[in-house]
């Protein structure tokens, strides 16, 4: 990890209410006080975890749980109108940190945009000839369904969860190799550019799935 991204996810050093040392961001360790200092955080530093794609999913809901027990405003609800406020906020940005973060496709697309990537209402694009092969897809469902077939319904839902499944797995390797490109800005950038549009095929193919669920 670059020293930049080191520094991003590293705690406020003291805890604003008994000077200790934090060892995770919002809540600390010792006196359970928020400190919102790190309340504007990005999602991986708000949970503590190193700003990569693959993420240890039993890791992130623990940091989740633990945070999210002191965070809750029902910790703080004996307190000042200013706490119970910032609980609010902190109980919220946890919540979609880890909403975010949980899911590979989000997680991905957050990362990519992190790392300066264009979101996908600034570029979307998707690989040549996809759209067809969706265009496709999409009216052999509307046929299965209109036709009520439910083994071709079952086979496409079979044929979409394996091209989400190869989608993914290239993003991962995308990912792997934009961590590797370090001091070359022109590959590091091709690369944000093709991960933009694995990700926006993962999104067209979630949407044919929501149609066979």
């Amino acid at each position: 990890m670059s020293d930049s991204s080191r520094a991003d996810t590293a705690a406020p050093v003291k805890c604003r209410q008994c000077d200790r040392p934090l060892t995770q961001p919002l809540v600390c360790d010792f006196c359970h006080a928020l400190n919102p200092i790190a309340a504007g955080k990005d999602y991986y530093s708000l949970l503590g975890l190193p700003r990569q794609f693959d993420v240890d999913v039993e890791q992130l809901r623990a940091k989740f749980v633990a945070l999210s027990r002191h965070a809750h405003p029902d910790f703080h609800s004996g307190e000042s109108a200013e706490v119970k406020e910032l609980s609010l906020q902190m109980s919220s940005a946890i919540n979609d940190a880890y909403r975010t973060l949980r899911d590979p496709a989000s997680r991905a697309g957050y990362l990519l945009e992190l790392l300066g990537g264009r979101s996908s209402a600034q570029d979307k694009s998707v690989l040549e000839g996809f759209l067809g092969t969706m265009m496709m897809l999409q009216e052999e469902i509307a046929d299965a369904k209109a036709a009520g077939d439910q083994p071709q319904q079952a086979r496409l839902r079979g044929v979409l969860l394996i091209q989400q499944e190869g989608l993914m797995k290239r993003i991962g390797s995308l990912f792997t190799q934009y961590q590797e490109a370090v001091g070359c800005e022109a590959v590091r950038r091709q690369l944000l550019d093709e991960l933009r549009k694995q990700i926006n095929a993962v999104s067209y193919v979630r949407k044919l799935l929501t149609q066979l669920e």
